[in-house]
């Protein structure tokens, strides 16, 4: 089994070193699902998960459907709560944060991770079936409004060295990639170009969410973007990123923004490992981001989600 998962790993490495994946990927089934901010202020204000499964039960599989697992990470990976649940094949479970993340984690920022062990061993392997999917949406019922959260699928190859050996004790470093994200592609060029969007005009307020597989922020953690208006002008500024591997960021709030640069994108190169920007945990396959904004309209009192672009 170990020689299987090496020998896949070097050759899985060598592919994505190619540098073949440069897109987002989102809707399809995998071993696992990220929702790269969760946070809830009760029932009333949560984040909500539905899970679909499809293709759990393999041929000659003595172990019908699946054992979901879920992991709460804080916004530096460190782990907070975790449970799991049983799903059959071809069915629909509704996962509620609010409900089930525990006393005391109100207003606590973080991540959640699901993973499906088709074979009941309690561990993520090259053969448990990619069956998982879902999406995700924030509730905010005083006004009477859902965000759609984006999603990204989880491959067996997003995970350390392919295989997680107790997915009810995961760690910072069991998730090392997102091959579905975009992507620093280690030794195939460096790093990508992504373009977060903002609007913080006539009362409008923007969350601009970076979810990152492994550590590129925290305390002092500053990077150079490029912020642009609505009328191609451009001002350098800083971009602080509070947490190791997520943050929430208010683009109002970044120092040096000109009073009247209130609708537009930052743009922003990622980190790169070949300049030492951050350090791979993997098996040299670089790190990968998923960001999206969630932008508030007062006028409307509604919430509109934007997945932010990126290109190499």
């Amino acid at each position: 089994m170990k020689r299987f998962q090496f020998t896949l790993a070097l050759v899985l490495g060598s592919v994505l070193a190619a540098g073949e994946v440069q897109a987002y990927v989102n809707g399809v089934y995998a071993s696992g699902l990220l929702v790269p901010l969760s946070v809830h202020d009760g029932i009333g204000d949560t984040t909500a998960v539905g899970l679909v499964t499809h293709g759990c039960d393999e041929p000659n599989d003595a172990t019908p459907g699946a054992t979901i697992y879920w992991t709460f990470f804080d916004r530096d990976s460190r782990h907070v709560t975790d449970g799991q649940f049983q799903m059959t094949d071809d069915d629909i479970h509704p996962f509620v944060w609010a409900a089930e993340s525990g006393l005391g984690l109100e207003n606590t920022e973080g991540y959640l991770v699901f993973a499906a062990d088709t074979d009941g061993d309690g561990a993520l392997l090259g053969f448990d079936a990619a069956c998982l999917a879902g999406e995700a949406f924030q509730v905010v019922a005083s006004d009477q409004d859902v965000a759609y959260k984006p999603v990204w699928p989880l491959h067996g190859y997003d995970f350390d060295f392919f295989f997680v050996p107790d997915l009810a004790h995961m760690k910072a470093t069991s998730i090392t990639t997102l091959i579905e994200g975009a992507r620093d592609l280690a030794g195939a060029g460096g790093n990508g170009l992504l373009v977060m969007r903002y609007s913080v005009a006539a009362g409008d307020a923007t969350q601009l969410v970076i979810w990152s597989a492994e550590s590129i922020g925290g305390p002092g953690a500053v990077y150079t973007v490029n912020l642009y208006d609505d009328e191609q002008n451009r001002r350098s500024v800083n971009l602080a990123l509070p947490g190791g591997e997520q943050s929430r960021i208010d683009p109002a709030a970044i120092a040096g923004r000109p009073g009247d640069f209130v609708n537009g994108f930052i743009e922003w190169r990622t980190p790169d490992d070949a300049a030492g920007q951050y350090v791979d945990n993997g098996f040299f396959d670089g790190n990968g981001i998923a960001s999206y904004s969630v932008l508030h309209s007062a006028a409307f009192s509604a919430r509109q989600t934007i997945l932010n672009p990126h290109r190499r």
